[in-house]
């Protein structure tokens, strides 16, 4: 069972609330996991989590490399997620750093498969 962790998800939030791109913020997520767990599926997750998207917004992901060798530039990526990311401010901004909330959203993915919400 993958357990994310409350203050990435909380970074993710306050980077989006400066006006970060997602390609700078995909950076920091990575620079803060261990290497070897910094994979595609768990980079989507964090963002699924954060951000409240629903079932495959966060897939293009998949595409970016921090490196440039993805079919998606930091440009592409950007363009991509950055309207996504404000399409649902209003879900996740009225969290605030509530951890609490974070536990029970993920708990609740774990348990019931994302069904309910």
């Amino acid at each position: 069972m993958i357990t994310l962790r409350n203050d990435l998800v909380e970074m993710l939030r306050s980077m989006a609330r400066r006006g970060e791109q997602p390609s700078v913020m995909l950076r920091a997520l990575i620079a803060q996991l261990e290497p070897e767990t910094a994979e595609r599926p768990l980079l989507v997750r964090y963002f699924s989590t954060a951000f409240a998207w629903q079932d495959g917004q966060g897939y293009k992901i998949f595409g970016w490399f921090p490196g440039g060798s993805g079919a998606l530039s930091d440009s592409g990526i950007d363009g991509l997620l950055f309207q996504r990311i404000q399409e649902t401010r209003p879900e996740w901004d009225g969290e605030g750093p509530s951890a609490a909330s974070v536990d029970q959203s993920v708990g609740a993915l774990h348990n019931s498969s994302g069904a309910g919400s």
